[in-house]
């Protein structure tokens, strides 16, 4: 276990024990002290020189990247672009962030401060964690990795400068290549005929609102306001009795960024809802529906996982739903399997989204009948990037959403003051 992840782990740990939630965790180091920028700006004098010694980095004779048709100047490009989104410096859409401004950015948006917050801004910013981001990034966006044999290294290793190169500057392109590779071909979750996410649910079902609140107590929104329906799902074995936790975070899709809690929203009585941590509350139960009030809105599923410490963003893809005033919306089911024994003799360790609205809406309806059938399916749309700020990052499609209407280039003059939050999902990555 590398440095990085053995402080990842102990953190989880801490977090957990602590019963931390994913919006609470810091990103920064404390109010009273300066703060310390996940973001720094580009460098003026990465050239393209310079850029393509950077990228040699990661083409060597112990591996390399490949896409069929792409050029060695193309590959340093996306290297580059990596790499500043690994940093926290520029966004999946291609915008750039200002540093993080405490006077601008509430508590909640920025962290908390404390030396955890210096834990992982270290652990984002610098060594393994960037690398692997940086790997991550690039398989997203098509690259694949190739690790050649040991016999293969070592003719690499043996040949001159320039007849490496351009035996690099030929395999970067290339149709085929020889080695193991590592590649991204799905971005949905594992799937596995042990799975059954259609079980049918047995044992007790509930009906949440919040901590004390009674089911048979009539769901009054504010003007703005709407509500999802979503239910924690326990239809198999290895689901009973577990925890599941997703975090819904404000969505601007025109600017393609979240959109953070202002510094001086208390003093506005602003009551926007900008990240919501929805965690199950009745783990006894085999379907325990909850409603949620939101105001009105864009919202993207940047987390979900098991349990309460969700260290992964979907920054470079999630799916995003919009809920509109007076609008009671069913988003879907989530099932926590825990060590479920697969075909391949693996096991999975993941929260599972399916859909089943008629069993959530048939549990409402014992308590509100007229909510029941208020209830609304709502359309997911799968691709809504935003700046990367969790200490791993990845992407999350949900099985047959569209994805979002392609986004014009942005200017690399534009830019957006908000730090990095540190909103996270659980992934399966895919290698083969």
């Amino acid at each position: 276990m590398t440095k990085t992840a053995g402080v990842a782990l102990f953190l989880a740990l801490v977090l957990e024990q602590a019963g931390w939630t994913q919006a609470q965790m810091p990103v920064f180091v404390g109010t009273n002290a300066k703060p310390v920028s996940q973001n720094p700006a580009p460098d003026p004098d990465d050239t393209p020189e310079s850029i393509a010694k950077d990228a040699e980095r990661d083409v060597n004779a112990n591996r390399f990247y490949n896409k069929p048709g792409a050029t060695r100047a193309a590959f340093d490009s996306a290297w580059q672009d990596c790499r500043l989104i690994a940093r926290g410096s520029r966004t999946p859409s291609g915008t750039i962030f200002y540093n993080y401004d405490p006077a601008v950015m509430s508590p909640m948006a920025a962290g908390v401060g404390g030396a955890l917050g210096g834990l992982i801004v270290g652990m984002i910013a610098e060594g393994d964690q960037r690398r692997a981001n940086r790997r991550a990034c690039l398989l997203i966006r098509g690259w694949r990795m190739v690790e050649p044999s040991a016999e293969q290294s070592a003719k690499l290793a043996a040949m001159r400068e320039p007849d490496r190169r351009a035996w690099f500057d030929e395999m970067i392109g290339a149709d085929k290549v020889d080695g193991k590779i590592t590649e991204r071909k799905s971005f949905t979750q594992l799937s596995d005929p042990a799975m059954n996410l259609d079980a049918a649910i047995t044992g007790t079902s509930s009906l949440y609102f919040g901590k004390k609140i009674p089911p048979e107590t009539p769901l009054a929104l504010e003007p703005g306001e709407g509500a999802i329906v979503l239910a924690f799902r326990r239809s198999d074995p290895t689901s009973a009795g577990r925890h599941g936790g997703l975090v819904l975070a404000r969505y601007d899709i025109e600017k393609r960024e979240l959109i953070y809690q202002p510094k001086d929203w208390k003093k506005k009585g602003d009551k926007t809802s900008y990240t919501r941590d929805i965690f199950s509350d009745d783990r006894k139960a085999g379907l325990e529906v909850q409603i949620v009030r939101l105001t009105a809105g864009d919202y993207v599923l940047t987390s979900m996982g098991l349990g309460n410490v969700l260290m992964t963003g979907n920054c470079f893809g999630a799916p995003v739903f919009h809920v509109g005033a007076g609008e009671v919306l069913y988003i879907g089911d989530f099932i926590p399997f825990w060590g479920t024994k697969l075909s391949n003799g693996g096991k999975a360790f993941q929260l599972s989204y399916t859909s089943h609205p008629e069993d959530s809406r048939n549990v409402i309806g014992r308590f509100q009948p007229e909510l029941a059938r208020r209830m609304q399916l709502a359309t997911w749309r799968n691709n809504a990037t935003y700046g990367c700020g969790a200490v791993s990052m990845d992407r999350f499609d949900l099985p047959g959403a569209e994805p979002l209407p392609a986004m014009g280039a942005a200017s690399p003059a534009e830019k957006i003051d908000v730090p990095v939050d540190l909103l996270a999902s659980d992934n399966v990555t895919g290698v083969s």
